[in-house]
């Protein structure tokens, strides 16, 4: 199960920049996905912490409105932490830097996994985008989660066998 190392510091909710990494006990640590917090101004502040656990609880599946057609960041975050601790990593969460805006820096010296160094976004092979306008709002159910966690089980297995052969 995922550990949130600094679940406290700052106290909550906190604009900023966090971080989900994948550690092994020899010291082995991949960084999965960087994130942030708090750049835009909203009625309710939704900071790291909150972020962190949408992810990890992959609540919402797809939200490309109106098309409906690729993957939400959640759940393909929780997606990949499910992957890495199958692979018997331990995924942590942690707040790094109380400045939403240095979440591009430090995506360029973390390299994760999912994202494109250039601009911080998904990769699209983790999308699964589908030619079929609403196809995974209609895939709603045990089967479609199931068939999109399976797609992106295997972008991230041609991913980190393309990271370990190097």
């Amino acid at each position: 199960m995922a550990i949130f190392k600094n679940p406290n510091f700052p106290v909550q909710p906190q604009a900023g920049v966090y971080g989900w990494f994948a550690e092994k006990n020899d010291g082995m640590r991949i960084s999965i996905y960087i994130g942030m917090a708090g750049q835009k101004k909203s009625f309710i502040s939704k900071g790291t912490l909150f972020r962190g656990v949408s992810e990890l609880q992959r609540n919402t599946f797809t939200s490309n409105s109106p098309h409906y057609n690729k993957l939400d960041t959640d759940f393909i975050v929780g997606t990949a932490i499910r992957f890495f601790e199958g692979k018997g990593y331990r995924c942590v969460w942690e707040h790094l830097n109380d400045d939403p805006s240095r979440k591009l820096t430090i995506v360029a010296s973390e390299k994760p996994v999912l994202q494109d160094i250039g601009n911080a976004r998904i990769k699209d092979r983790f999308r699964i985008s589908k030619e079929k306008n609403h196809y995974w709002q209609m895939r709603k159910s045990d089967e479609g989660v199931r068939e999109a966690e399976t797609e992106v089980f295997s972008a991230l297995e041609r991913t980190t066998n393309l990271l370990t052969n190097q």
